[in-house]
Formats: structure tokens, C-alpha cells, sequence
């Protein structure tokens, strides 16, 4: 497992630490029923606070990425994460926000596009160059 977390970014740690393990996920690192790291141990490796693991892992679990039971968290079984409202929405909210950005930055559809195709290859290789391994 690589989590990268950057202390002096913008962006805060607990949205970091979902997009990792999100990635992680993706890249295969976790499969679906997995268990994660103690929310103790993650924070002690990562050297950031309880709490903010704890949020990531929340968050996570809302948004129906994650399974929370008494041993821990594990990663959703993908059917459940699919079916799951509450997963529809988050993403449908992200997308709202992207839209939003777009437009006030005025970003035109074939800009838009070509970021879009971008980003699927970058991700699309990291899973090909995973499942190669």
C-alpha cells in the first residue's frame, strides 16, 4: 500500500486520503472485501491524526466505497457500491461541480473532451499497467 499525503497542499488530508485509498482500489491494492488498515495503524504510518482517518473512513463509507462493521472497514462489494443511492449522489455532486467550474471558466466542449480522454487513459494505464504485474 502507497499513500502519498501532502501536508503543505491545498487540498485538505482527510479528501487526500479518500482519493488514495480510492486509487488503491482502482489500481487493485484492495480488493473488493478487503479489510483496510486500523484507523490507529493508517495514522501512525501516515503520521497525521486519528481523527482525520476516522473522517476519510466516514466519508468513504457514506459515499458507499467502504463497509464499516465490528472488525473494521473493508472495501464495498462493487454491486453494492453501483446500487447504493447515496454513491449516485456523491458522484452526480462532483460532476455538478465540475460542470459548474467549467462553465465559469468558460471552458469550451473540446477542451473539455480532451481533458476528459486524458484523464480516462492516465487511469485506464495505471489499471492495465496494475493488472499487468
Amino acid at each position: 500500500m502507497f499513500i502519498e499525503i501532502l501536508p503543505n497542499s491545498d487540498t485538505p488530508i482527510y479528501t487526500q486520503l479518500m482519493y488514495q485509498i480510492k486509487i488503491g482500489i482502482l489500481k487493485r491494492e484492495w480488493s473488493f472485501g478487503d479489510g483496510l488498515p486500523s484507523v490507529r495503524s493508517l495514522a501512525s504510518e501516515l503520521g497525521i491524526n486519528m481523527h482525520t482517518v476516522n473522517k476519510a473512513y466516514n466519508l468513504l463509507a457514506d459515499e458507499g466505497v467502504l463497509e464499516k462493521n465490528q472488525k473494521g472497514y473493508f472495501v464495498s462489494e462493487r454491486a453494492a457500491m453501483a446500487s447504493n443511492e447515496r454513491t449516485k449522489a456523491a458522484i452526480q455532486d462532483k460532476l455538478k461541480e465540475i460542470l459548474i467550474d467549467k462553465q465559469i471558466f468558460e471552458v469550451n466542449e473540446e477542451t473539455f473532451n480532451g481533458w476528459l480522454n486524458e484523464i480516462k487513459k492516465e487511469l485506464e494505464g495505471e489499471e492495465k499497467a496494475d493488472a499487468d504485474i
